[in-house]
C-alpha cells in the first residue's frame, strides 16, 4: 500500500506528516484458484491470532473474524509443512509506524516480535522480542514495568500484555488491529444490522448512497429485537405514487449484499483504517464497484485516510482512468502450484519494458501479457487443437 513514485492520481494518494505516499486502494486480480483469497486469508489470520484473546476477554462475538487458530502450511512442499508459518506486517498509526512479525506452527508461537518507529524517526525501537527456541522474552523500555512475562505458548504475546496492563504503546497498535474490517460473506450480516439500527449517522450515510447509486430504494426502517441485539430491515419502495416494503431477504442478492458491507465501509471511511474485501464484485453492478472505489481514492468522501483491499475478477473498472498501475496487483502460480503476488508497475515483458500508464490494462489482461490472464487464450486455442 506504499505509492511508487509515477505520475497518475497523485491527487488521491494518502499523504502523512512526514511525506511518505500511500494508496487508498489494492486491487486483486487473478485466475480462479491461483491464491487471490489467500492473500486476504493470510491477513485475516494474522489479525485473528492477535485478537481472539481480546475478544473473548470481553465477552465479544467475534462475528467479524472466522479464521481458524491453526496455520495452515503450503501443501505442495514436503519441507513446508515441517517449518512455522511465517508473517511480517508494517502498519501506521497517527503515532508511529510499526513492525510486527509471527512464526507460528499450528497453533504454537514459534516467534514473536514488535518494533516502533516514530513518524519521522530515524531508527526503529524493541518493543518486544520472543524466541520459543531461548524460552525468553525481551522488553524494550516501553514494557520495562510489565512485572511478569510467563505467557502460554498459544497466546501472542501481544494480546496477553493488551489483556495484563494498560500500556500506551499496546494500546496504540491494538486500536489499529481493531479498526481493521475483515469481511466474511458467510455471515456478515449481523453486525451490519447492529451497526445500521445503532447509529444514525451511519443510517443517513447509507440513505445517500442508495440514492446516489441509482438504487430504487427510498429508504429502511428496522423493526428491533432488544433480546437478541439484532434488528429486521426492511426497504421502501415507491410505486405509482403508492409506498410498499419488502423485507430484505425478498430482495435481490446484490441488494442484499450491499446491506452486509456499505455500513462496514461507512464505518471505515468515518473512523479510518482498512477494509478487506473477498470478490467485491460478485452479485453487484460494475457501476456499484466504481462507486465504492471512488469513496477511497476521493479525498472528500475519504479525509480520514481509510484504505480498501480487495479481490475482483471484474475487467470494467481495469482501467487506467480508475487506478494507478501500483494500485492493480496480481496473483498467478508458478510450476510448483505456488502464488505469487505482484502489482501492475512492477511487471515487465521479455525485452524489460514496464507498462505504459496510458495503456488499455484490462485488454492486455485478457491478451495474457500481465502473466495471470484467466486460461481463457486456452480456450479460444481449442479449435486450432481440435
Amino acid at each position: 500500500m506504499q505509492a511508487t513514485s509515477i505520475s497518475e492520481h497523485e491527487e488521491e494518494l494518502l499523504v502523512d506528516e512526514d511525506d511518505q505516499k500511500f494508496l487508498p486502494i489494492a486491487a486483486i486480480y487473478g485466475p480462479n484458484g491461483s491464491g487471490k483469497s489467500t492473500v486476504l486469508e493470510a491477513l485475516v489470520f494474522l489479525i485473528s491470532v492477535v485478537m481472539r484473546p481480546i475478544n473473548i476477554l470481553k465477552n465479544n462475538k467475534d462475528n467479524k473474524i472466522k479464521s481458524t487458530t491453526q496455520s495452515i502450511p503450503f501443501k505442495f512442499n514436503e519441507s513446508s509443512l515441517e517449518s512455522p508459518s511465517e508473517f511480517e506486517l508494517f502498519f501506521r498509526t497517527l503515532n508511529a509506524e510499526y513492525r510486527y512479525n509471527l512464526k507460528i506452527k499450528k497453533n504454537i508461537i514459534v516467534y514473536e516480535s514488535l518494533h516502533k518507529q516514530n513518524i519521522n524517526g530515524v531508527r526503529p525501537s524493541k518493543i518486544f522480542i520472543r524466541d520459543s527456541s531461548t524460552g525468553k522474552i525481551e522488553v524494550g523500555k516501553l514494557l520495562k514495568s510489565l512485572e511478569k512475562t510467563d505467557v502460554a505458548e498459544t497466546m501472542p504475546f501481544l494480546a496477553y500484555v493488551k489483556i495484563l496492563k494498560e500500556i500506551d504503546v499496546i494500546n496504540d497498535v491494538i486500536d489499529w488491529f481493531e479498526r481493521c474490517e475483515l469481511i466474511n460473506f458467510g455471515n456478515p450480516f449481523h453486525e451490519s444490522t447492529v451497526i445500521l439500527f445503532k447509529n444514525q449517522k451511519v443510517q443517513n450515510i447509507m440513505s445517500k448512497m442508495l440514492q446516489e447509486m441509482d438504487n430504487d430504494i427510498l429508504g429502511f426502517r428496522f423493526e428491533v429485537d432488544d433480546k437478541e441485539n439484532d434488528a429486521e430491515v426492511f426497504t421502501k419502495h415507491i410505486i405509482n405514487n403508492n409506498e410498499y416494503e419488502l423485507k430484505l431477504e425478498e430482495e435481490s442478492s446484490g441488494t442484499i449484499k450491499l446491506f452486509a458491507f456499505l455500513p462496514l465501509v461507512i464505518r471505515v471511511l468515518i473512523n479510518g483504517g482498512l477494509i478487506v474485501i473477498d470478490e467485491m464484485d460478485a452479485k453487484l453492478h460494475p457501476k456499484l464497484i466504481r462507486y465504492i472505489v471512488e469513496l477511497f481514492s476521493k479525498r472528500k468522501s475519504n479525509p480520514r485516510k481509510a484504505q480498501l483491499i480487495f479481490t475482483s475478477h471484474d475487467l470494467t473498472t481495469m482501467k487506467k482512468e480508475i487506478f494507478r498501475r501500483d494500485e492493480i496487483w496480481f496473483v498467478a502460480k508458478d510450476n510448483t502450484q505456488s502464488s505469487r503476488l505482484y502489482s501492475l508497475v512492477e511487471f515487465k515483458d521479455k525485452e524489460g519494458n514496464g507498462v505504459r500508464k496510458d495503456a488499455t490494462f484490462d485488454k492486455q489482461y485478457l491478451e495474457g501479457r500481465y502473466g495471470a490472464d484467466p486460461y481463457l487464450l486456452c480456450c479460444l486455442n481449442w479449435e486450432a487443437e481440435l
